[in-house]
């Protein structure tokens, strides 16, 4: 029998050790990463499962002449309503029957809680909201918070039991020399534009300050999920885990590469039920006089909460919204908005000149245009969608043909050569 010295029986024994030590780290790593992978891989297949066909699309989302007449009446109402009659909120039936319980069969001219029956005794809970929504919020979670304003998630208890969740935003005071009281009135009437159209964001109520050191805050519907931005960004990089495949390099060393890609962000009837969605409340919103000025993929929201698991968009942040004329446009001739997703005539203005064409509500028409574009590739590549936006880029080929003859019409550089809502809405595209 062989025998070893101390020192070096000690030295394989630690070495053996650290070998063991080693095969279990490795055999993990590459557990995790498989997980990490499949994680991925499930991620992409739910969204592909929640894909609605663009029949479905086509049918969920009002046709634009449809959408205000449908928008009025409160058995057409998805989504809650802006208006201070007898209108209800969807998914709160229930809830408002509770309401409705505790004030039926009520003849006085007030309540329990100082508030004024409608005249059937059943206090609608969208009058209940506009009229003391604000002031019994319990704050659930601050969303966003900036130097001019805080948006938090809230809870409001209703009269006859049940809870709505909802929005309030809050206006700070500005350093800016522009007045919180107009940026809310401001906001108040873009959002109302929009009012009971499902693809929008809905106005529950306000705050009319008198002075400035009043509350400037609104409440506004709830939308369960995401902005558009998050949730590309979430798909693209689940879609980059799955294009990375096995590859063998120089001497059988094996690695990995990128597949590049050749599909849209957002699948095909998801692109065309985004761009039905927004074209419907821009709609709603220019047959209101009213121009958004801002649309972008931060101010579209991507409701995931559904029970049947279908994904809905919602177009949201009215505050850069500016009235227009009967021709369309806008009256004050100036407008906020962002760069990076601003019609041509609109940066001219941003950079502190003067178009010629002047600023219009079609502004809203080239912001949908690379709304679209930046959904079916240049989420990843902004240096690729200002190009396109500057009319130095285009959609690659493998992005569907009605896709990309939409996006360039909508991004046309005369406003005059533009659709409006309403044709874009009848677009070959959007209905095949």
């Amino acid at each position: 029998m062989l025998s070893l010295p101390k020192s070096t029986k000690s030295s394989l024994g630690r070495l053996g050790v650290g070998l063991g030590v080693g095969l279990v780290l490795g055999v993990g790593v590459i557990g995790f990463l498989r997980h990490r992978r499949n994680q991925a891989a499930k991620l992409l297949h739910l969204q592909q499962e929640r894909i609605v066909t663009s029949s479905v699309a086509a049918k969920s989302s009002p046709a634009p002449d449809a959408c205000a007449s449908d928008c009025a009446s409160d058995e057409a109402r998805p989504a809650p309503c802006a208006q201070p009659d007898d209108c209800v909120l969807a998914g709160s039936a229930a809830a408002l029957d509770d309401c409705a319980e505790s004030r039926s069969n009520s003849s006085d001219s007030s309540d329990s809680d100082g508030e004024a029956p409608s005249p059937s005794g059943r206090q609608s809970l969208a009058t209940f909201l506009a009229r003391l929504g604000l002031e019994r919020c319990e704050p659930v979670q601050e969303l966003g918070r900036g130097g001019f304003g805080r948006v938090q998630a809230v809870n409001i208890t209703l009269p006859g039991g049940g809870v709505i969740k909802a929005v309030r935003k809050e206006i700070f005071r500005r350093t800016d020399g522009l007045s919180r009281t107009e940026l809310l009135q401001q906001e108040v009437a873009g959002t109302r534009a929009a009012a009971g159209c499902a693809s929008a964001v809905q106005l529950l109520g306000y705050t009319e300050p008198q002075t400035d050191d009043d509350p400037h805050e609104l409440l506004l519907s709830y939308v369960p999920g995401m902005t558009l931005s998050a949730y590309l960004d979430l798909v693209h990089r689940a879609d980059v885990v799955k294009r990375f495949v096995a590859k063998k390099g120089k001497k059988g060393k094996k690695g990995k590469t990128l597949i590049p890609r050749t599909s849209t962000i957002l699948s095909t009837p998801l692109l065309k039920q985004l761009a039905i969605s927004v074209l419907t409340a821009v709609n709603v919103m220019h047959n209101n006089n009213m121009c958004h000025g801002d649309i972008k993929s931060d101010n579209v929201y991507v409701n995931t909460g559904d029970a049947d698991g279908v994904i809905h968009f919602v177009l949201g942040d009215f505050g850069s919204a500016e009235p227009t004329d009967s021709e369309g446009m806008l009256i004050s001739g100036a407008v906020g908005g962002s760069r990076a997703t601003a019609a041509p005539e609109q940066r001219v203005h941003l950079a502190g000149g003067t178009p010629a064409c002047g600023l219009s509500r079609m502004i809203d028409m080239a912001s949908v245009g690379l709304l679209l574009a930046e959904a079916a590739q240049f989420r990843p590549m902004p240096t690729r969608l200002w190009a396109y936006s500057l009319f130095e880029d285009d959609l690659d080929e493998w992005v569907p043909e009605g896709c990309r003859d939409l996006c360039a019409q909508l991004l046309a550089p005369s406003p005059s050569d533009r659709p409006s809502a309403k044709e874009a809405l009848a677009h070959w595209w959007l209905n095949e």
